[in-house]
């Protein structure tokens, strides 16, 4: 019974039932840590490529703020050029099925530094009449109504430079363009 006895003293012992400590018990608390501050890495990053993917989307559909107006309204205030009034009058009919009756006088502008330009204007004049009568009697009224005058005097500007040695027309002005239904 005295091994019984030694046993039951072993056991209950306060020395006995003490664990022993181990050296390096920390490495459970670096382990969770490094987990945690892993998360937190993982989470920026996937915020960061969130945010540079939208914004990367949003700038390939949207117009760059960068770019520089380019039409005429906003292209700054138009040059001074010399003109050339010496075109007389132009009266025609359109050649719609009930014709419009259509009186335009242009004038010419040109770079006032261009002295030659003004001598060939005054040569050509009939030469340009005669174009511009052309030009304006193969057309309808929808093609001469006033919200299609730039594009007119685009057609026009062109094809007066054709006619000169070298083009130097910069602009049509129309000083007068009536549209009568006859």
């Amino acid at each position: 019974m005295g091994d019984d006895l030694d046993t039951a003293n072993f056991v209950d012992s306060p020395e006995a039932s003490e664990k022993p400590k181990r050296k390096g018990g920390g490495g459970k608390a670096i382990l969770g840590l490094l987990k945690w501050i892993g998360i937190g890495l993982g989470a920026v990053i996937f915020i960061v490529v969130i945010v540079v993917i939208t914004v990367g989307l949003i700038n390939r559909q949207a117009k760059p703020m960068t770019d520089i107006p380019t039409s005429a309204d906003f292209r700054g205030t138009i040059p001074v050029y010399a003109t050339f009034t010496g075109i007389e009058q132009i009266s025609i009919n359109t050649i719609d099925r009930e014709p419009w009756a259509i009186v335009v006088k242009i004038t010419l502008a040109y770079d006032e530094t261009d002295k030659q330009l003004a001598d060939e204007l005054n040569q050509r004049r009939y030469q340009i009449q005669d174009e511009l009568r052309s030009f304006f009697s193969t057309r309808s009224i929808t093609q001469l109504m006033p919200d299609r005058e730039g594009l007119l005097k685009e057609e026009i500007r062109e094809r007066l430079n054709r006619l000169l040695s070298k083009p130097a027309i910069k602009a049509i002005y129309f000083q007068d363009f009536r549209r009568t239904q006859i």
